[in-house]
């Protein structure tokens, strides 16, 4: 995992996407409508549009992408909705407004993981200690009270992090890549 930079919380980052992505984006995610809004008075940069986004609206256009881009039926639709996909996500990569935590006056060594990231792994510990299985998108959305497309989206990061193992379109296939030492107690 490469080390992410820090950006303060608010900070806006742009965004830059074709017409022909905004309009599928707008047409077939599941889209809050302040976000919906947003897409459709984005800057005219170019060939392409504009929109500034903080790394929250990141995270959220891209689990409602990628959701879309992981059901939709029509391919040319999920080609053009995974590549959307794929640059929100290296937004991801690339920035973090979380500071890693400190514990116990000790400075940190590069943290695995962000704090909300640590939750999601120690709920999946936990509920696997407990149920023999690991849980389903929807009992960690109703745990976090969260949308479906949230959790998603934090699944993909945690595999894209190299912090869990999943078969995708198989039910509660996760499997934690982080041992119990490293992970923080559940909130």
């Amino acid at each position: 995992m490469t080390k992410r930079t820090y950006i303060q919380a608010g900070t806006k980052l742009s965004f830059a996407l074709a017409a022909r992505e905004r309009d599928a984006i707008v047409q077939r995610a599941f889209l809050d409508p302040k976000m919906e809004r947003r897409l459709q008075r984005a800057a005219v940069a170019g060939p392409m549009l504009v929109v500034d986004l903080t790394l929250d609206d990141v995270e959220e256009l891209h689990g409602c992408v990628a959701a879309e881009a992981n059901h939709s039926d029509d391919r040319k639709v999920r080609r053009l909705l995974s590549g959307a996909c794929d640059r929100l996500g290296q937004l991801l990569d690339e920035f973090t407004d979380e500071e890693p935590v400190v514990r116990m006056g000790r400075k940190p060594t590069g943290a695995r993981f962000t704090p909300k990231q640590g939750q999601y792994l120690a709920f999946i510990y936990y509920f696997t200690k407990i149920h023999g299985h690991a849980p389903a998108e929807a009992e960690l959305q109703k745990y976090f009270k969260v949308s479906a497309p949230a959790v998603h989206d934090m699944i993909l990061t945690l595999e894209r992090h190299s912090l869990i193992d999943r078969v995708p379109g198989k039910a509660r296939s996760i499997r934690l890549r982080v041992g119990r030492a490293e992970l923080p107690e559940l909130d």
